[in-house]
């Protein structure tokens, strides 16, 4: 028998599932749009610390990445050195080369931990979910709040007309259509006034180089032109 989805989450995280919507700030002028956040595997990174430490930041939309991280207890990412984060990594490698770079490793490094889903940055870095998972296949309440967020993303990139757009995984074409209000062209982009969104792969698909993300950020600075 078919589970409930209200039932998948702790009732504490409806709040969460509703409300939360990732890092950065609404107004900045790229915006990266994915399925749901993941979360470690190791089991010392938990819904109910990420909860409490969005609580601890007012329960904004959107908050300080490194902030979250730091206040529940996962700061790996934002160590003066860090690894490079498997999502992060070729969404900022994308913003890189759109900004005209060929950037490496450790200049992908420095922007994960200086730079990205910042409060004071330059990203705004959401996602369809508010609650983390660490992979698609974990239950997870996904439907009932997906509407009305899907409704607000709308409504926030109206208002604040970012330069870009660009939303990531295959399995959310129909979710990626609503939020551009249309289908995309052949080269999956869409203008929506002088905002182009664009849909990719997700950046942990298997046998995607990082061609493919240095091509479609340069792709998106010429739809722009």
């Amino acid at each position: 028998m078919s589970q409930n989805p209200s039932t998948l989450n702790p009732p504490r995280l409806d709040h969460m599932a509703e409300h939360f919507y990732g890092y950065g700030r609404w107004n900045a002028p790229y915006w990266f749009i994915g399925p749901e956040a993941g979360m470690g595997k190791d089991g010392t990174d938990n819904l109910l610390a990420r909860y409490e430490a969005w609580r601890q930041l007012r329960c904004a939309p959107v908050v300080d990445c490194a902030e979250h991280h730091r206040r529940f207890g996962f700061t790996k990412w934002h160590e003066p050195h860090p690894p490079t984060q498997a999502t992060w990594r070729q969404l900022i490698r994308l913003l890189l080369a759109y900004k005209g770079q060929e950037p490496s490793l450790d200049d992908i490094r420095a922007y994960q931990r200086d730079h990205w889903g910042r409060t004071n940055g330059e990203t705004c870095v959401i996602e369809l979910s508010g609650i983390s998972a660490p992979n698609m296949s974990e239950q997870r309440d996904r439907i009932t709040f997906l509407s009305r967020r899907i409704e607000r993303i709308r409504q926030e990139a109206k208002e604040h007309h970012p330069v870009f757009i660009l939303m990531y995984g295959e399995g959310q074409r129909a979710e990626w259509k609503k939020i551009a209000g249309g289908d995309f062209n052949a080269d999956r982009f869409r203008l929506i006034g002088g905002t182009v969104a664009a849909v990719a792969l997700h950046p942990v698909s298997h046998g995607i180089s990082n061609d493919y993300w240095t091509e479609m950020g340069q792709r998106l600075r010429t739809a722009q032109a």
